[in-house]
């Protein structure tokens, strides 16, 4: 009878959900105890009780959903013996199944907190958006992949087979009376409710959502509490809300802008300058992968070198610290840097074929200069080959160009591209070729994971200290090689500088690197280096004859970010020249400058850094690159969500507007 099936389907039920709590429950587990490495959970015991217990809900949420297929066939097979006992036989492989995937989530969620600091988020399917073949190669030497994998198919099978409950068919038939039947339907019907209620997550009005992960004001912290599943599902979501770039009217736009930036529209111009509109130089940006400044307070010139070459003009040029790359992510930094966009995806979405007004190449395509993109990989990777010349670039060369060029440079290759200093020589190459004035865009890829260093290289002495030790994640990477592949990397920068000093090139020539992101697999849970996590330096190196000939002052304290970079470079490279900027300045400039420095995740300013999901908590400066421990409140909390709807509503309206009604925002001026 149905009586006997649903008691067996009620045991059933629990013997199957209590493992993969269990597993869910473990996952997490291992993500805190990489967390309390960070921020001594020992001292917050409370922040911990809560996400243990929000955490759990989430678990029984996921658990209760993926089981409910078999138990939802198990209540309407109640009635039939037949269809019960078959359902029976297959629920040891649908629960291996579940298991399988649960094991594999905690997983993957785990070495990706250990590699960005976060769990399961948006960025993921940016790496789905990369180059595939490169990714696999990444994971491979990366992760225990195949050692992996055939661990959680056997644990997974242990599991499903040893919480199994083997069905008995020949159960009696037992007359029961109207009052038992009521009973058991009645039970069958708080079953179904009790089951609904943990797959729902509450029993208030709304079901348990992504807000509830909020228990704590440490943002690792709160990064723990959902599993695997339950962030794939809001980063899917994140991910389809950000490709809808609907129009905004002029006059919003103005309103905002003025409240942001204190006037209605992002133009700026240079001053007239006669020797730069006679004597326009060549300009070089570097965007240096990984090239972060949590890694680079680590050096040492006797033991620890990560400069290498670089050295000496980081120690004559112009370099800001305290200094924020515009994201943690390299297409995101690159089309935010360029493009004023925040959709990382912009290059390689339905918005693909449309050209964006107001680049940061624009001037620079004005002013006559040929613009060019070079990558150390494949310019195919986020559809740049085709994206670029559509915002203005001339040309676009990749590893191919590079190879053809130097045949040699295909044994250094890597798996994102080729060596470095191959990169740099190919940009040498073209300034030694070029007939006008020419902007070069170089974006390098050997300081990425799988860090190598290429054979050639003889590596200077690299050491760990304790808290770069302290900060690197597990085993997965070798920290003496992530060492010297940043050393490397450097010093390839470092002996193109040297290159163009050397030549007549020298003064004609204005040189700028920066980091795309932080250094990964390095923690960012340490309380006082929140600004440090996100920060890159920003060096700039000015012929000496363009200095003579303009009005310039170096505070090396002076706060910034990659929005400023296009506007110091400007100044010092073109002479009355219209551009946009959403709030970047000279660096360099005479004037006050803001003191603002702005990431997507923190922003800084002269008072101390503050987190954009917590900003009425700023932590006061301590020295220069750390922050103090405790919070106080935040004077200007609004700051940094206004600049980030403004970029993204100013990318709105350039994404929907024509020329006629984009000139709308522009000033009457042009150019002389």
């Amino acid at each position: 009878m149905y009586q006997y099936r649903f008691r067996f389907l009620f045991i059933m039920s629990f013997r199957y959900i209590l493992p993969g709590l269990a597993i869910l429950t473990l996952g997490r587990l291992a993500l805190l105890w990489f967390v309390n490495t960070d921020i001594e959970l020992d001292t917050r015991v409370q922040d911990l009780l809560r996400a243990l217990w929000v955490g759990f809900r989430f678990d029984a949420k996921v658990v209760a959903i993926g089981f409910a297929p078999l138990i939802l066939a198990g209540l309407l097979s109640l009635t039939s013996t037949r269809l019960f006992q078959k359902l029976t036989k297959i629920s040891s492989w649908y629960a291996t199944v579940i298991y399988a995937l649960m094991i594999l989530g905690s997983a993957i969620n785990t070495y990706y907190f250990l590699a960005y600091g976060n769990h399961l988020d948006v960025f993921l399917f940016g790496l789905f958006d990369d180059d595939s073949q490169a990714i696999m190669d990444t994971l491979w030497q990366s992760y225990p992949l195949f050692s992996g994998v055939m661990a959680t198919i056997i644990i997974a099978f242990f599991l499903g087979h040893t919480f199994c409950v083997k069905y008995n068919s020949n159960e009696r038939y037992q007359s029961l009376s109207i009052r038992s039947h009521i009973m058991y339907c009645m039970a069958i019907a708080a079953f179904v409710v009790a089951y609904f209620i943990v797959a729902r997550g509450s029993i208030e009005s709304l079901p348990l959502k992504r807000y509830h992960a909020s228990v704590s004001e440490l943002p690792l912290l709160n990064a723990t509490v959902p599993n695997a599943f339950m962030a794939l599902d809001w980063a899917y979501s994140d991910y389809q809300k950000q490709e809808i770039l609907s129009s905004i009217e002029e006059k919003e736009l103005r309103e905002q802008m003025f409240a942001v930036l204190g006037k209605p529209t992002p133009f700026e111009k240079t001053l007239n300058n006669d020797y730069l509109k006679n004597n326009p130089p060549h300009v070089v940006i570097t965007l240096m992968e990984g090239m972060g400044m949590n890694m680079l307070v680590e050096d040492n010139k006797e033991t620890n070198d990560l400069l290498g070459r670089l050295r000496p003009y980081f120690q004559k040029e112009f370099v800001f610290t305290r200094f924020l790359a515009g994201t943690s992510a390299t297409i995101d930094s690159i089309v935010m840097m360029l493009f004023h966009s925040d959709v990382p995806t912009i290059s390689h979405s339905t918005y693909s074929a449309k050209s964006l007004s107001d680049s940061a190449v624009e001037p620079y395509n004005r002013a006559g200069y040929q613009t060019i993109f070079i990558y150390g990989g494949n310019a195919m990777w986020r559809n740049l080959s085709r994206y670029l010349p559509l915002q203005g670039f001339d040309h676009v060369y990749d590893e191919n160009t590079i190879i053809d060029i130097f045949p040699e440079a295909k044994k250094s290759a890597g798996t994102w591209g080729v060596a470095d200093e191959y990169t740099f020589k190919l940009a040498q190459e073209i300034l030694e070729k070029a007939s006008k004035p020419t902007f070069i865009y170089i974006m390098t890829v050997t300081n990425h994971s799988p860090f190598y260093v290429p054979d050639n290289y003889q590596a200077k002495p690299v050491t760990a200290s304790p808290r770069l030790k302290s900060r690197v994640h597990g085993e997965t990477v070798e920290v003496s090689t992530m060492l010297k592949a940043y050393q490397y990397a450097s010093d390839a920068l470092g002996g193109f500088i040297e290159a163009i000093d050397d030549s007549p090139l020298s003064e004609r020539t204005i040189i700028a690197a920066t980091g795309d992101h932080h250094l990964r697999f390095l923690s960012k849970g340490a309380q006082n280096e929140i600004a440090l996590n996100y920060a890159v330096p920003f060096f700039l190196k000015v012929p000496k004859k363009i200095l003579t000939q303009t009005s310039y002052y170096y505070n090396p304290t002076r706060i910034g970010s990659h929005r400023d970079i296009f506007p110091t470079l400007y100044h010092f490279s073109l002479s009355n020249s219209l551009y946009s900027s959403l709030g970047g300045e000279n660096l360099l400039q005479k004037q006050p400058v803001s003191n603002y420095g702005y990431n997507s995740s923190v922003v800084i300013n002269s008072q101390g850094v503050y987190r954009l999901s917590s900003p009425k908590k700023l932590y006061p400066w301590r020295t220069l690159l750390t922050n103090e421990r405790e919070a106080i409140t935040n004077s200007e909390p609004n700051w940094g969500r206004n600049y980030q709807k403004l970029q993204h509503n100013f990318l709105r309206f350039r994404v929907n507007a024509n020329s006629e009604k984009h000139a709308l925002i522009r000033p009457t001026t042009t150019n002389k």
